[in-house]
């Protein structure tokens, strides 16, 4: 059987009995029957910190978690386990000594989410152990840096999702819009002002000025509208997932619709990269629904493009709008995928498979070569907007993988020995 052809069967099963079924009812029947024909997979070499008693994790796939000096690694904490928030719940911020364990708590922050955090990162021109993070300021959301010892203060007038210290740019979304449309990615403590309007002119790709603080809206959103075939004001439109590139030139994002605006998992996505100047917005042309990606450089973007179940990782360039096919070794479904700046090594991850587990992989380069570094069960318990995803991300010597995982029955950090290089 084709794989187009298992993936269209597939996908006609409604999505409830189909999540129920791959998440609740097949693993444990696989795991026991290969734990009596073969035994259970090898699991990754790894360490775990963890708060005591709390849900502790790094957060999404793009942010580098391991401080310069490679002593320390970020985390938030929670007591809040295994439901969705309403915004009144708080997180702590800070991070562990990797060769000790130890927890050092910096600052608490009430706009973060499961997904993504607070987009929590390590604002090195401030001192080796400056934390940048989103959090609630006399009232207002705004982007902050806090250390152990100086307390937190105000840094930007807006959060942000997207930030390049060197460059002196940041990038904003509407953070209330997300947490309506896509639960598990935004703030559901804010409000959004636009919640009522469906194609909003005043939202959209606000740019920041690192030196004043002061966001600018740079795209609006019916500029996303005029891009894709078959997006109109009927539908329910948002912002998700945006990065800027490495010298802060070029932006992309996850343009997204709800035709139905109470379906938050209804929606269609269209992958949107322009320049920060305000110029050349442009669509990227993938055969099926846009999702994880890497910027390469300033020109070229690594997606994973979804048709069905199965996926393809395929670069983008910027420069004359082709796709070419990033290797036929990565796996064929979805992951988190990115590449060491220094070694070029790849690292991507699943989400669970029929058995519960998420595997995790490491590629040489050109993304050949491929090398598992072992499978984490999956806690059946993480569902929904409180999943837990690998998010996998690598240390800045390239010899450690962090990801956050369930496997031991609640949410924690672990750093993974990515093996030889």
């Amino acid at each position: 059987m084709s794989r187009k052809l298992l993936s269209s069967i597939a996908m006609t099963i409604p999505r409830p009995i189909r999540r129920g079924l791959k998440t609740q009812v097949l693993p444990p029947v696989l795991r026991t029957v290969r734990s009596i024909r073969e035994g259970a997979p090898d699991r990754p070499e790894a360490r775990e910190y963890r708060v005591a008693g709390q849900e502790t994790f790094a957060g999404y796939y793009e942010i580098q978690p391991v401080s310069a000096d490679g002593q320390a690694v970020l985390a938030h904490a929670s007591p809040v386990a295994r439901r969705a928030l309403d915004g009144s719940e708080s997180a702590a911020v800070g991070w562990f000594d990797i060769a000790s364990g130890e927890w050092h708590h910096v600052a608490d922050t009430q706009l973060w989410c499961w997904q993504m955090g607070a987009r929590l990162r390590w604002w090195d021109s401030a001192g080796p152990r400056t934390l940048a993070f989103n959090a609630m300021i006399d009232g207002a959301p705004a982007h902050c840096l806090a250390d152990k010892d100086g307390g937190m203060r105000r840094h930007c007038d807006v959060p942000l999702f997207d930030v390049r210290e060197d460059a002196g740019i940041g990038l904003s979304l509407n953070f209330a819009r997300l947490a309506r449309c896509r639960p598990g990615y935004g703030y559901p403590l804010l409000e959004d002002p636009f919640a009522r309007q469906n194609l909003p002119a005043g939202d959209g790709v606000t740019l920041v000025d690192l030196a004043t603080g002061k966001g600018e809206l740079a795209y609006a959103m019916p500029r996303f509208a005029d891009l894709v075939p078959g997006a109109d004001a009927g539908q329910y439109h948002y912002l998700n997932a945006a990065l800027l590139s490495p010298a802060g030139t070029r932006f992309s994002v996850l343009y997204k619709r709800l035709p139905d605006p109470d379906d938050v998992h209804g929606w269609t996505v269209d992958a949107v990269v322009g320049n920060c100047d305000g110029s050349g917005l442009m669509r990227v042309p993938l055969k099926g629904r846009a999702s994880h990606y890497w910027w390469l450089d300033e020109d070229r973007i690594a997606y994973t493009d979804n048709t069905g179940i199965f996926s393809e990782y395929v670069v983008f360039d910027c420069r004359d709008g082709s796709l070419s096919p990033l290797s036929s070794t990565m796996p064929k479904v979805d992951g988190h995928p990115s590449q060491h700046d220094e070694s070029g090594q790849w690292v991507t991850d699943t989400y669970p498979d029929l058995y519960g587990d998420q595997t995790l992989f490491v590629l040489d380069r050109d993304g050949s070569n491929r090398r598992e570094l072992g499978r984490l069960p999956a806690d059946r318990r993480y569902q929904d907007e409180w999943r837990c995803d690998l998010h996998p991300r690598w240390s800045r010597d390239g010899k450690l993988v962090v990801v956050d995982s369930t496997h031991e029955g609640y949410r924690a950090l672990y750093l993974v020995d990515a093996g030889d290089r």
